[in-house]
């Protein structure tokens, strides 16, 4: 199936009703932001909410961030009527294409659904960092949830991954969160 990647930077973009709808079902609520906070950070340079298509059909979603040296992933979903195709593959071999090393939360195993989504990283070339990770809280008042980080290269140099987590975790979460707070 042939997809492309559609970046969405106006909240009246088409697509943004059928994506809004995938990342609420896709994502439990500790796991994403809230959809206000989410429009707000549409124009930022490098973060890219993308619309995954199948002709003219959004198929699924991409939230990922492009730093120096790496790229971030921090949302992959696709529609639950179009799992099974090839998509979420085809979705990560377009962003390892574009030359840096690929970086991503992953849920811990505890159900069949989330070791599927292990193996499924494990497939698409990824493999869990040596690290005790945890997700930083998209909201005040939260928890930081127990996580583990993948990456398409898994040669990373121990300072040199503590700085990308540093970075990645500060843009896309702490400074979003003193931001929200005002």
């Amino acid at each position: 199936m042939k997809i492309e990647l559609e970046r969405i930077q106006t909240a009246d973009h088409k697509y943004i009703p059928d994506l809004f709808n995938l990342y609420l079902e896709a994502f439990p609520r500790e796991e994403r932001r809230e959809l206000n906070v989410l429009v707000a950070m549409l124009d930022l340079n490098e973060m890219y909410f993308a619309a995954v298509t199948h002709g003219s059909v959004p198929v699924g979603l991409v939230i990922y961030w492009i730093f120096d040296g790496f790229l971030y992933v921090e949302h992959l979903a696709v529609r639950h009527d179009q799992r099974g195709k090839g998509i979420g593959s085809s979705i990560l071999k377009m962003l390892r294409k574009k030359g840096d090393p690929v970086m991503l939360e992953v849920e811990k195993p505890h159900d069949e659904a989330s070791s599927k989504r292990v193996e499924f990283y494990n497939r698409s070339g990824f493999n869990q960092l040596p690290v005790e990770y945890f997700q930083p809280r998209y909201r005040e008042g939260e928890s930081l949830l127990p996580m583990m980080l993948f990456s398409d290269c898994p040669e990373w140099e121990p300072e040199e991954l503590g700085r990308s987590i540093e970075l990645f975790q500060y843009q896309v979460y702490y400074s979003r969160l003193k931001k929200e707070k005002g």
